[in-house]
């Protein structure tokens, strides 16, 4: 009776990862409002972000079951970063009750920092027999184990196996997730973009903890390419608000480092200051990795205060302390800190011989951040006669785009931001450049070459309609430079932009001024 009673509830639990809110239990938790009966209700309380009640409740209905052992590791692991049960399996893997323990005690093992010991969990059940229903979750810990331990490549290809079996919607966006953080430490922006946008769309605005995890995973992911405003948005959207609420308190750990370097990247110190306030709450007891993101994130705000030396000291000691965990993730993220440190003050301190060769596929992502990150791409001459300093980096990437001719949705879609905060970006760009629209962002890079090639397009008077346009003469003046009626003009404007292959003047602009405007 009670395998039968094991294996039931093993089913009421792969509910939950499949369908999520939508699961049977879930439904019944959440219209009854009846108290925990037993492990599975304790974790639906967890899947809904009651995460002082699924603790509680955990502690309750623990009946000494394999499923209960393995719930309670979870909960305590994600609300407290901390178990009280051993993190050893009970059962074998063989049936759908023991595969699925096995995964929640390799979840719980990773959360504490004992990411080896979850590999080697997963490992050794994945080279048996595995319920099938059971195998894509095992995968998917699978790969955010070899993530975090620093193999990207490795986890890519386990990534396209556990693809073979994500069929329900929540492993579907796992996937997605995971692939987003595969691409962001391969350098692969455009793979992290096409990711992210999905899961904006699918999970934004969250209704539970699994909603919020994977719009962690994808922040992540964006964040290893550079694209930190993005990532900064899709946590606070994903998270919840302001606190982050549905993310339990250890998953916090990692958000606030990128949301601190978000604030930063936004030129917001107070924000971030803030933000380490709430960081500084959370108790993560004695786990490495979670106290190397914290000593990582505040060396962030003592490097943008100038405190350069400091920073950089604390955050390598947070990369040797991450490291030494074999959090290979968290440790190249501190790392990346203090490079950047030395680099900026001519130190020059070897911080990246602290990514060992486990962590091959990180030190390649950490020589090369700087050529991935989305606002240092664009031609730095752009920067200089727009005094490009006095804009954010979020604002450099927007003034980049706009300056191509993309409208406000494709800006957003391009960096995976909602189009508000576009338009906002756009209104701070025009205030500060002290311009008055988009078309004047392209004209201030001081190039007033026109590109050959997309002057061939062209008929003569269409040249001619294209050398005004550029130089910022509207219809009315261009009719009476040019001796013509500004009827004309205007036919001669829209058979530019069809020759051009764009729908409006900064596009134009941006097409005429050759390739290297148009550059993402």
């Amino acid at each position: 009776m009670a395998a039968k009673d094991d294996d039931a509830r093993a089913v009421a639990f792969v509910e939950m990862m499949e369908l999520g809110a939508a699961a049977p239990r879930i439904a019944g938790l959440v219209t009854q409002s009846t108290p925990p009966r037993d492990w599975v209700d304790a974790y639906a309380l967890l899947f809904l972000g009651r995460y002082a009640e699924a603790l509680t409740a955990i502690a309750l209905v623990d009946d000494g079951s394999p499923g209960a052992r393995a719930t309670r590791a979870q909960v305590e692991a994600l609300c407290v970063g901390r178990v009280s049960v051993p993190l050893t399996p009970a059962v074998e893997p063989d049936t759908l009750a023991g595969a699925m323990a096995l995964f929640q005690l390799s979840e719980a093992a990773h959360l504490v920092g004992r990411i080896d010991r979850c590999s080697a969990m997963l490992d050794d059940a994945l080279s048996g027999r595995v319920p099938r229903r059971a195998r894509v979750w095992l995968r998917l810990a699978a790969v955010r184990a070899l993530l975090f331990r620093g193999h990207v490549a490795k986890a890519g290809e386990l990534l396209a196996l556990a693809g073979a079996d994500a069929r329900s919607p929540q492993a579907r966006r796992s996937l997605t997730c995971l692939h987003a953080v595969v691409a962001g430490f391969s350098r692969r922006v455009e793979v992290v973009v096409a990711e992210a946008s999905l899961i904006r769309r699918e999970v934004l605005p969250p209704s539970n903890y699994a909603d919020s995890g994977i719009a962690l995973m994808c922040a992540l992911g964006l964040a290893g390419a550079g694209m930190v405003a993005a990532a900064g948005e899709l946590l606070r959207e994903g998270g919840g608000g302001p606190g982050l609420p549905l993310l339990p308190p250890t998953l916090r750990g990692y958000a606030y480092d990128v949301l601190i370097e978000a604030a930063l990247a936004a030129d917001k110190p107070e924000l971030a200051a803030w933000i380490m306030v709430d960081f500084d709450r959370i108790d993560f007891g004695a786990n490495a990795q979670f106290h190397a993101a914290r000593e990582a994130a505040r060396a962030r705000i003592e490097i943008a205060s100038g405190e350069r030396g400091v920073g950089e000291q604390r955050a390598e000691r947070a990369a040797r302390d991450a490291l030494g965990a074999g959090v290979g993730l968290v440790g190249a993220r501190a790392a990346a800190v203090a490079t950047h440190a030395a680099d900026a003050s001519g130190h020059g301190r070897a911080t990246r011989d602290l990514l060992d060769a486990s962590s091959v596929d990180l030190r390649r992502w950490l020589d090369g951040a700087a050529q991935i990150h989305a606002t240092d791409i664009g031609d730095r001459r752009i920067e200089t006669e727009l005094a490009w300093e006095r804009l954010t980096q979020a604002q450099r990437a927007v003034a980049r785009l706009a300056a191509q001719g993309l409208r406000n949705q494709e800006i957003a879609d391009r960096l995976v931001l909602s189009r508000r905060t576009v338009e906002g970006h756009l209104t701070a760009i025009f205030d500060r450049l002290r311009i008055d629209d988009r078309v004047d962002i392209v004209r201030g890079s001081g190039n007033r070459s026109l590109d050959p090639a997309a002057l061939s397009l062209l008929t003569p008077r269409q040249i001619d309609i294209a050398r005004e346009v550029v130089a910022g003469a509207g219809n009315g003046a261009i009719a009476e430079r040019l001796g013509i009626h500004v009827k004309t003009v205007e036919k001669h404007v829209r058979g530019l932009y069809r020759a051009l292959g764009v729908t409006g003047r900064a596009a134009a602009v941006g097409r005429l001024l050759g390739p290297d405007q148009r550059r993402a």
